[in-house]
């Protein structure tokens, strides 16, 4: 994806979002403005923009539901309240693609958060997978922790292997082998 690229002075690199003009975004989700750069012999220095977010119902964010608990999703409220893993997607990963069914209609794709957790917006976080494949992936991370495993803290490697293996049939089943 050819898109415009910056060298901060740290070291890391930010590409600017499609979407956004004065908004650039690196690897790990972390955002940052154009407005006051600085272009140093050692790279650019940019400030750093924090997104919106606190897990309290009221504030600014996006909700979702899931089950009993609610979660907000983080926004960029300066930005056109633009959601943060969508736009780290959108700029490093592409476009979001359709998937076609198999009676031929289109679908688009979602944004599955791989560990499970939506505050972790950083690319290798992030997927495009089918909405059937992100409801298999959120079941499959709900058994792992009702067994006591904290998708957060095992590597995309090992997450994206148990997703692969697992169809979702029983939990008492998927708990036993995985125990």
């Amino acid at each position: 994806m050819a898109s415009e690229q910056l060298r901060l002075v740290d070291g890391t690199i930010v590409r600017k979002c499609p979407t956004i003009k004065p908004l650039y975004c690196s690897r790990d989700g972390k955002f940052y403005s154009v407005h006051n750069a600085i272009l140093t012999d050692d790279g650019w220095v940019l400030r750093e923009v924090k997104p919106n977010f606190s897990p309290a119902m009221r504030t600014p964010g996006r909700h979702c539901f899931n089950g009993k608990r609610g979660c907000v999703y983080p926004i960029m409220r300066q930005y056109d309240k633009q959601l943060c893993h969508k736009l780290v997607a959108l700029t490093w990963i592409g476009p979001r693609p359709f998937a076609v069914t198999p009676d031929g209609t289109t679908i688009p794709m979602e944004i599955d958060h791989i560990n499970g957790d939506i505050t972790n917006w950083s690319v290798d976080n992030l997927e495009y997978v089918t909405p059937a494949e992100n409801r298999k992936r959120a079941r499959l991370l709900r058994v792992l922790r009702s067994i006591g495993r904290d998708p957060r803290k095992m590597s995309r490697e090992e997450l994206l292997s148990i997703f692969s293996k697992y169809t979702f049939t029983n939990p008492k089943i998927i708990k036993k082998e995985l125990l």
